[in-house]
This record gives structure tokens, sequence and C-alpha cells, in this order.
């Protein structure tokens, strides 16, 4: 049997020790794995030559313990309806004599793989998402690698704010999902947290702010500086995010980012000493963690047991803390968002702390 194996979308810590996985577990039952580089666009082009590479036990010691993806990514779409490519996917694994493809991905890489699938293609998903806002599952590889950098890189923006007793704007990624901001901002005990499920004002932003600063002054001087987690899709009420620039991926979505450094500007007419960073690209650019490089194998493994069973046209996923498989097609109900009744204190823009049964 041959497999092919794909990562698309943005890279993530995991996605190696994934592609590790499915090798390993390929080698028990005898199957060949060919990698297909950049993603869908390795079946989307005609000339697919220096795309192609075939994969075997010697890659998996080193593919375990690297970030990003050595299958390389890209954004490419081969079901867009401005230019469908359909036909050209399934003539070139008929060409590449694939019996079935793994896509590991997030809601577009996935989410092509489930119209393919719907059009004939063995197709098995593994989720990838920093993000952690895919519908079927309650993990995707990257999140916790990307939570570990988020909490290290707030501990460290503490000790300069700190020392200037700053109000300090720390922006990170997530696009229209808080997990990121709130799970991150937990950890390291943020004073604010800002996700794009909740709507806010700039006179709460701000009330919040001072009835913070008021509390520290009883505290002594050296208390009075902030962390502010702001999600890169936190937004203020009536206004929509903030935008890099006017691009639109083939996938139809905007980079956002900026935002962080617009509230800083507003706050610093109503507040002296504001501060503002963003981690953007660090909070992936980084080795898997532990967890990430379980998860990746586990998801791996069992991946190619779902091919071997001929469970085609599913995710592997994690439910109830348990491995299993969902229908692809899940992934169409993307994106799962903070439930902010149940895990956002609206009042002090903050996590909320009781007894719940939390979401990791």
């Amino acid at each position: 049997m041959r497999i092919g194996v794909l990562t698309g979308g943005g890279d993530a810590p995991g996605l190696n020790p994934a592609i590790a996985g499915i090798v390993e577990k390929a080698s028990v039952y005898g199957y060949s794995i060919i990698g297909l580089k950049r993603g869908w666009e390795a079946l989307s082009i005609e000339d697919n030559r220096n795309h192609i590479v075939e994969l075997g036990p010697e890659i998996i010691r080193e593919y375990s313990r690297l970030g990003g993806s050595k299958l390389l990514c890209s954004r490419t779409n081969p079901v867009s309806e401005k230019n469908d490519r359909t036909d050209l996917v399934i003539k070139n694994v008929k060409k590449l004599k694939l019996d079935a493809l793994i896509a590991i991905g997030g809601d577009d890489t996935l989410g092509a793989g489930a119209v393919l699938a719907e059009r004939g293609l063995q197709v098995v998903g593994i989720p990838k998402t920093i993000d952690r806002d895919l519908a079927g599952t309650e993990y995707s590889l990257g999140y916790d690698t990307a939570l570990n950098v988020i909490t290290e890189c707030a501990e460290k923006i503490a000790h300069s704010a700190e020392s200037h007793q700053t109000i300090f704007f720390l922006e990170v990624m997530g696009r229209h999902a808080g997990w990121l901001a709130l799970r991150g901002g937990e950890a390291a005990f943020a004073d604010i947290i800002l996700i794009p499920e909740y709507e806010f004002t700039l006179d709460k932003l701000a009330s919040v702010i001072q009835a913070k600063l008021d509390f520290s002054s009883k505290l002594g001087f050296d208390h009075r500086y902030k962390i502010i987690i702001v999600s890169e899709g936190a937004h203020i009420a009536g206004e929509e995010e903030v935008r890099k620039d006017a691009k639109i991926d083939e996938f139809g979505h905007y980079s956002l980012g900026g935002v962080g450094n617009y509230l800083k500007g507003l706050m610093e007419h109503r507040f002296s000493h504001t501060r503002y960073s963003a981690l953007t690209y660090l909070q992936r650019g980084a080795p898997p963690s532990q967890k990430d490089r379980q998860a990746g194998r586990r998801f791996g493994n069992n991946a190619v047991e779902l091919i071997r069973n001929g469970d085609t046209g599913y995710m592997v996923s994690v439910l109830r803390s348990k491995h299993t498989k969902v229908p692809l097609s899940e992934i169409k109900n993307s994106p799962s968002l903070v439930d902010v009744d149940k895990y956002y204190d609206t009042d002090k823009l903050n996590v909320k702390l009781k007894w719940v049964d939390r979401e990791y």
C-alpha cells in the first residue's frame, strides 16, 4: 500500500512527530509513505516532481524532535470555487499510485480533504492548529507548545514591566478563537485577557485597568505593573478586527494582527506608561513540547490504523480525553470557540475561575 502524506496551512509544533508516527506504523505493515511537499499544492499542479519524496524509517528519530514541517506548508485550496482542481488532484493521486492520503492541518486543509473525500478520494485527517479551534476534537497539534511559549514570554515581559512599572499589552495568535489567550493568560496570571468571543468597550477596559491599579496601590509601588494578554482577533464593540494588510489567502482569510498596538495607543492617553509586543510566529516556531510529541506520534499511528481498517473519510481525534475517530465532515462545524458564559469573566475581563469541567 502507498500512502501520501501532506501538511497544509500554517506550520505548528507536532507536525514532524505526526509524520514520524505515520512512518513508524506504516513500516510495521510494510506500507510505503510518500511525502507531498507544500500541502495540497503537491497534488494541484501538473509538474510536481520536486514536491514528491519517499519517507522511510530513517527519518523517525530526526523528525520526532523538530518543530515546523519537513514536508513544508502552503495555503493552497484545491477545491476553491474560483479555481477547483479536483480533477487534477485525482489525476496526480492515480499517477503516484496512492491508495490513500493523510492530510495534517486545520479547518482549511482538512475542510478541503473532507470535500475531496466526498468526491471519491480515500482521505484521513490529523488535526493541527495552535488555535485549538477545530470541531470534533478536544486537542490539535501545536496548541500545548504555543501555550508554553506564551507563558514563558509573558514571564519575560513581566520582568521588564515590573522594572518600569508598565502596562504591557502582549498580543497572541488565535484568529477568531480565544483559547490561546485565555489559557495562556491563565497560566501567566495575566491581569486582563481579551478574547475575540467577547466585545469590550474602551471605557470597560480602562475601568478594569484602573481598578487593578487602585488595588495595587494598597500593596505598594512595586506592584503597579500590569500584563494584558490580547488575542489577535479581540476587538472593541462595534469595530472590526484589526488586520495586518488587505491580502486574502485562497481560503478567503485576512491576516489579523496589530490590535495590541492599537489598544496600547488608545490607552496611553489615559495611563502614563504603556508598551506593546506581539509574539506572532514565535508561538509556533518552537520544538514541540512533550505533549505535542506524544500526540503527534499517536495521531500518526492511528491515522495509519484507520487506513488499514478501511476507515477513510475520518479524522483522528481526542474526545473525553481518549483517542478516537470522527467523520472528517465534522471539520465543517469549525471554529470551536470559547464559551463566554462558562469560561470568561466579563466583569474582570479575565478567565472565570470556578469549579467547572474545563476544556484544555
